[in-house]
């Protein structure tokens, strides 16, 4: 049975960096690539991809073009993880990073999260705790830190 793993992207260019992580520490047949992307619940419109309605595209501008980027990210992770031959799926969830990462891979039962880490100046830091710092401490698998931009 495929050992499962997690790959925690954001909708950035660095996500890319991070599925280079995976294809070269994961092997197709051996491991199932789970991509997730957690962003803010107040710019999720949609528990998952559906069309938007007429009334939110204009109340929500904002809101669906953020989920769209998050959704076309996900999909775009999934498809380059298949092309390169693995099992790989993936969702986007509405919630703060943390507490998704930490939850899906508990769900999954990961042997294995990949996820970035910014680079933040010691206010930055004090301002905004990293969120990869965070997994660490609450996970009980090793979790491989790319470092992004």
């Amino acid at each position: 049975m495929p050992h499962p793993v997690l790959i925690a992207i954001d909708a950035s260019p660095a996500a890319g960096a991070l599925l280079t992580l995976a294809r070269r520490y994961c092997r197709p047949g051996e491991h199932t690539l789970h991509v997730l992307l957690a962003i803010d619940s107040t710019f999720a419109v949609h528990d998952q991809p559906k069309a938007y309605t007429e009334q939110e595209l204009v109340e929500y501008p904002a809101a669906c073009d953020e989920q769209q980027l998050a959704e076309r990210a996900v999909a775009t992770a999934v498809r380059a993880l298949r092309e390169a031959g693995f099992d790989s799926l993936g969702c986007m969830v509405a919630g703060q990073p943390v507490e998704a990462i930490v939850a899906k891979a508990r769900e999954l039962e990961c042997e294995l999260i990949i996820m970035g880490h910014r680079h933040l100046s010691r206010l930055g830091r004090l301002l905004d705790p990293s969120i990869s710092a965070k997994v660490i401490d609450r996970v009980k698998v090793p979790v491989l830190v790319g470092l992004g931009e």
